[in-house]
């Protein structure tokens, strides 16, 4: 199962011998392809779907870690562990998937740039102090303040240049990536479907019951009522404990995406850790591969239930799945 859990990633720009410095020094190198998200592509784009993962990256900038004071383990059992290898089967199903690559504890790709605490910094934009949210008081704004457990990530304030750094670097290139392939999808297809891909922690008290899979969408404002009840049973029929809305009602991308009045449906889901993941070691368990196939499964639902929502019939599939297959085929390779 190596090769299936890659672990994390340390990097480090060498032109730069000062720690604050070494990422921001790469910056403009930071939109290469594979630097700070990657786009898994089907062969055949048959469907209005995009799915996401924001929070799995395992990149850690090396400057981050020589000011950070939280240990390794404490800024990893923040991330979305491994929802990217979760969502690895489904380019199957006709449809796209974007991760972010690096860590959550760098930068939070699901906040708003306007998330930021401005106690974090030295000489903060003013305009911190009037746009508060729920997130930034508990320190997970757009650069996160605390690791697990309210643990401190950092020792001392940060520069302002930092978190505009960090947006520039990593978070405005995924957030162009993802605009991208939901515009592609609406002209396509007249629509586009964004699946938000998250994972949340176990329960902190101990006799404490919580559903296996939260659905996300905005109390009913984000997508039709007929994706979230679709999704809701794709889980349920599959043995899986649901709810709807709480304690997640969907993030910021299911906020600024989530239009269906101008053709936008955004749906978050969240995965309960355990039913994958050993949490405390943040290594996958018995139940990864299980779910693995559920999710490939779910995903298949998704993209047939969108299609006909756009008006697409199974012969226009397959006619432009032929003809896309032997496409890549005469340029000698599988996918794009």
């Amino acid at each position: 199962m190596v090769e299936m859990f890659p672990g994390l990633t340390i990097f480090s720009d060498p032109g730069s011998n000062d720690p604050d410095s070494r990422f921001a020094e790469g910056a403009s190198h930071a939109e290469r392809p594979g630097f700070s998200f990657s786009i898994d592509e089907p062969v055949s784009v048959v469907s209005p779907v995009v799915f996401a993962s924001p929070h799995s990256g395992r990149l850690y900038p090396k400057g981050f870690l020589d000011t950070a004071i939280a240990t390794m383990i404490d800024l990893r059992r923040i991330e979305d562990a491994y929802v990217d290898r979760l969502l690895a089967d489904i380019h199957l199903s006709g449809a796209p998937v974007i991760c972010g690559l690096v860590a959550r504890a760098y930068v939070d790709l699901n906040r708003a740039e306007s998330e930021m605490d401005p106690h974090m910094f030295d000489n903060p934009a003013p305009s911190w102090f009037t746009q508060r949210s729920p997130r930034v008081e508990a320190g997970l704004g757009c650069v996160p303040r605390v690791a697990y457990n309210g643990a401190p990530i950092y020792g001392r304030k940060l520069p302002r240049s930092e978190a505009d750094r960090r947006l520039e670097s990593v978070y405005r290139p995924y957030h162009r990536a993802l605009e991208a392939l939901l515009r592609r999808a609406q002209a396509m297809f007249g629509q586009g479907w964004l699946i938000d891909c998250h994972s949340m922690p176990a329960e902190t008290e101990p006799n404490a019951k919580s559903p296996d899979i939260v659905i996300g969408d905005r109390f009913g404002a984000s997508c039709s009522p007929g994706l979230a009840d679709l999704v809701e049973g794709l889980f349920r029929d599959r043995g899986y404990t649901t709810a709807r809305n709480s304690p997640y009602a969907g993030g910021f991308a299911t906020l600024a995406h989530g239009q269906p009045a101008l053709g936008r449906h955004a749906l978050q889901i969240e995965i309960r850790r355990r039913l994958y993941l050993d949490e405390a070691s943040v290594e996958p368990n018995q139940g990864f591969l299980t779910l693995r196939q559920h999710m490939a499964e779910i995903a298949e639902a998704i993209c047939a239930f969108a299609r006909r929502e756009v008006g697409l019939n199974d012969g226009f599939v397959k006619k432009k799945a032929a003809l896309d297959a032997s496409a890549a085929r005469s340029l000698g390779r599988k996918r794009p």
